[in-house]
């Protein structure tokens, strides 16, 4: 069979179960299955498909008609213009979430004129290391320390880091932001986040009894556990300013939201930083223009 008569057949079988641009992701497929670009896919529409490429694009199809991302097909996702491997222990990366990129590279250029040193960064529930990562290529004035409570997550950020070139500036540690506890930075992390100038988290959000409703793309595929923010949806939020607000030095805190929770989280807010003579909120609009998260400094 020929390229784009596979192609044509994994469109039909994608079509078959609902998958939004069919058509498309099948070439994807094939681009992965070829290791070729989709421009040189195009290219050799015509070219016969030699068989052990056949059974591996269709065992591939066969994945994606049963709604597994593409990202987990492949183990790749790009985010913030990198590549990064990502395995089912750990989430999908957004282009959503890119606005905190944004916003902490504002914050370290302005901590930088002011501090004259590096700047220590904390990142809560790190995943694949995206965010962390993406920071470290953007900025070499940074110790990160990406944090996770899952071994796979952290293996997968081990991964990327290496592969991003990024290990002095970017360090994998397990730590479990409910608990605090960590095993291996105790002198770092003692109850407080005094040693860090920058706290960035995508937390769990989704409220407990959504996770049902939620596409079976994610349900099915994503781990649950990155997701669910509890009953309420604000469990993380609640132990991240806890812990924030017994810091004495002025800091920063970047966050990702569900936008429906911005008077909740301005509630919050208000009542555990109400003794702090410096603080301060805003909200930061995503590529949809939505309310994505949200940055908090005071002192």
């Amino acid at each position: 069979m020929s390229v784009y008569e596979l192609i044509k057949r994994g469109e039909t079988c994608l079509k078959n179960e609902n998958i939004l641009n069919p058509f498309n992701e099948s070439a994807c497929i094939m681009k992965y299955v070829l290791r070729k670009t989709i421009e040189e896919v195009i290219i050799s529409y015509n070219e016969k498909v030699a068989e052990s490429k056949i059974n591996l694009f269709e065992r591939l199809i066969e994945r994606r008609s049963k709604r597994e991302p593409f990202a987990y097909i492949v183990n790749k996702k790009e985010f913030y213009s990198l590549d990064f491997f990502v395995s089912r222990s750990v989430l999908i990366p957004r282009p959503d979430t890119e606005c905190l990129v944004d916003e902490a590279l504002k914050e370290i250029k302005r901590l930088s004129g002011a501090l004259k040193r590096k700047i220590y960064i904390l990142d809560i529930g790190t995943g694949s290391g995206a965010i962390a990562i993406s920071i470290a290529k953007n900025s070499d004035n940074v110790i990160i320390y990406a944090a996770d409570n899952s071994m796979g997550s952290l293996n997968a950020a081990r991964k990327n880091i290496i592969a991003n070139g990024v290990q002095k500036r970017v360090k994998p540690v397990y730590f479990d932001m409910l608990k605090l506890k960590s095993d291996i930075m105790p002198d770092i992390l003692s109850n407080n986040f005094n040693n860090f100038d920058i706290i960035i988290s995508n937390p769990p959000y989704i409220e407990t009894g959504e996770l049902e409703m939620l596409e079976d793309d994610i349900k099915l595929y994503e781990p649950l556990k990155a997701l669910d923010g509890g009953e309420d949806g604000l469990k993380f939020y609640k132990k991240i300013l806890d812990t924030a607000v017994k810091t004495k030095n002025n800091k920063t805190i970047i966050l990702e939201i569900d936008c429906r929770k911005k008077s909740e989280i301005q509630s919050l807010f208000a009542e555990k930083f109400k003794n702090k003579k410096f603080k301060n909120i805003t909200f930061i609009n995503d590529l949809n223009n939505k309310e994505r998260a949200v940055k908090i400094t005071y002192g």
